[in-house]
């Protein structure tokens, strides 16, 4: 552990941080915070004289058995435990200091694509390096000063996740603007010091796409310590400036493009490196590839190569036979719906053609453009489109659960209880896996 530490001094564009809030959510019983008296609701203020910016910071403070603590208000508090034993507090939140906001202004950026009007959350353009560590969120880099690199390299911060891009300096700054520069500096500085990346390239049509693409794929490939690479085609909705995206000949050569970065990598390191985004494939109407395509899925929380692992996990689990469903699905009235977006659907159909369950494919009119994953259905669209298929009386609608966030509520702000009263229609939600889909629906 460090006996340094390192406080809040300024963010990455050097403007003094705001105070540090590490509050109190919640004490478990009987835990070291609970003999000490701690409760929910106190906020701590630094660990052995160190103040907190994060959990990260916690976690690399409180790596004792003995600890003190400065709490707000003057009190200080002293908290032992036993080997391994876990301190017993949660946070209200990982970042104590508040969020990083992006600096960039990324030409497929999907906050700028928005319409006016929708609640503020939504058009924040979070690039915090420490979300890229704790939960996969993917950062440029390029706020970020000498005191983060420091940071990240003492804590060894590792993996993170990467929004490349490109490599070419022109290409970058028509991508991203003005502060394009510092974003692979930092990288490099990262890669030299034992840190390793999952990147991303969002691949825009006659921007870096073609040599470009080329371009930076070899800078990856010898770069070792970059563990996977991402490669997700621009998505647009109908407020964006460039109002198109790749064709099916366009996707298929980028297909081909790519495969040859695969074999070479699978060649010389086992390693499944280059992950092309399942649009590609839907695009240029290929098969989805089998697994053995994607390695570990070190990109699967990019969407790439889920549609394989639901695919797979549905035929393991039910196997598309009619025989295997529960007698209570063969009943004539049983009529479930399961909603989802245009890209999914045609899979979804044929994964289910052998069971009672129904797909209704939503179109994005609230989004428009090429947006057409579930993700990012809305509540208006739904209704209006249920109300236009004129469903039976007695269908149930399916909802997948990505369609809202953490309050339950849609991005045009509508809960599953406000979807049923409109339709008067029983809702049900389901998790955006196979297993989920089917134990939900009481099949398995």
């Amino acid at each position: 552990m460090s006996s340094v530490g390192f406080p809040a001094a300024k963010y990455g564009d050097g403007v003094p941080a705001r105070a540090a809030k590490a509050r109190i959510r919640s004490v478990d019983d009987r835990s070291p915070a609970h003999v000490a008296g701690l409760k929910a609701g106190e906020v701590i203020l630094a660990v052995d004289g160190l103040p907190l910016t994060d959990v990260v910071d916690w976690l690399w403070l409180s790596d004792e058995d003995e600890i003190e603590l400065e709490l707000e208000g003057g009190k200080n508090v002293i908290l032992t435990r036993d080997y391994g034993e876990p301190w017993g507090i949660d946070f209200d939140d990982v970042l104590f200091d508040g969020i990083r906001i992006c600096r960039n202004n990324c030409m497929f950026c999907f906050m700028t694509m928005l319409p006016k009007g929708m609640r503020a959350p939504l058009y924040l353009r979070d690039d915090d390096y420490r979300l890229s560590f704790l939960q996969g969120n993917f950062v440029t880099l390029t706020n970020m000063d000498e005191y983060d690199v420091a940071r990240v390299i003492e804590q060894h911060l590792s993996p993170l996740h990467v929004s490349l891009h490109s490599v070419n300096p022109e290409v970058r700054r028509q991508l991203m603007g003005r502060n394009h520069a510092r974003g692979p500096e930092v990288l490099e500085e990262l890669l030299a010091a034992g840190i390793t990346v999952h990147a991303q390239i969002v691949a825009v049509p006659g921007v870096n796409d073609d040599e470009d693409l080329k371009e930076t794929l070899d800078w990856i490939e010898r770069r070792p310590a970059i563990l996977s690479v991402g490669i997700v085609p621009y998505g647009y909705t109908k407020y964006a400036k460039l109002q198109r995206s790749f064709s099916a000949e366009e996707a298929h050569a980028v297909l081909e493009r790519l495969m040859t970065y695969q074999k070479r990598a699978r060649t010389a390191t086992g390693e499944t490196r280059f992950q092309p985004a399942d649009e590609w494939f839907l695009r240029a109407g290929h098969t989805i590839p089998e697994a053995e395509y994607y390695g570990d899925f070190p990109q699967y929380e990019d969407g790439i190569g889920m549609l394989r692992a639901f695919i797979d996990e549905w035929n393991d689990l039910l196997g598309g036979k009619q025989e295997l469903l529960p007698v209570h699905l063969r009943s004539p009235g049983y009529s479930h719906y399961l909603i989802t977006g245009e890209a999914f659907a045609p899979i979804l159909s044929e994964l289910t053609a052998a069971t009672p369950l129904n797909v209704l494919a939503v179109k994005n009119n609230f989004f428009g453009g090429n947006v057409d994953v579930a993700g990012l259905l809305t509540a208006v669209d739904v209704i209006e489109q249920v109300k236009e298929a004129e469903l039976p009386e007695d269908a149930v609608l399916v909802l997948p659960e990505v369609m809202f966030n953490a309050d339950g509520v849609t991005l045009d702000d509508r809960t599953p209880a406000d979807i049923a009263h409109s339709l008067q229609r029983r809702v049900i939600m389901v998790p955006c896996s196979a297993k989920g889909v089917l134990e939900t629906l009481d099949i398995l």
